[in-house]
């Protein structure tokens, strides 16, 4: 029994996609995977490639801050590193064009 719920819970948790969410990322707890979770519907709804700085911020609000990335115009944390000891974060790097 234990055998199959544990790889029901392994089956669940690989199929995390979520629909993005404006307000729910902008309000994300960042220790949690709520971003990174919206994240692949974000990137299909909203192709990044040429983007102004003002467009991203419209939708994702401002960046969050860190010393981390030098040369990295914007960056977004998305969450725990889904794993099952988490101990970094997955985040999301934008070099602009201008």
């Amino acid at each position: 029994m234990r055998a199959v719920l544990l790889a029901a819970l392994l089956i669940a948790g690989c199929s995390s996609s979520t629909t993005f969410d404006q307000t729910r990322w902008q309000s994300a707890d960042l220790d949690g995977r709520v971003r990174a979770d919206m994240f692949p519907d974000f990137l299909h709804r909203h192709p990044l490639k040429g983007m102004a700085r003002s467009q991203v911020e419209a939708l994702l609000g401002p960046p969050t801050p860190t010393d981390k990335w030098a040369g990295t115009d914007m960056i977004y944390v998305l969450g725990n590193d889904g794993s099952m000891f988490p101990i970094d974060n997955e985040w999301l790097l934008i070099k602009l064009d201008c």
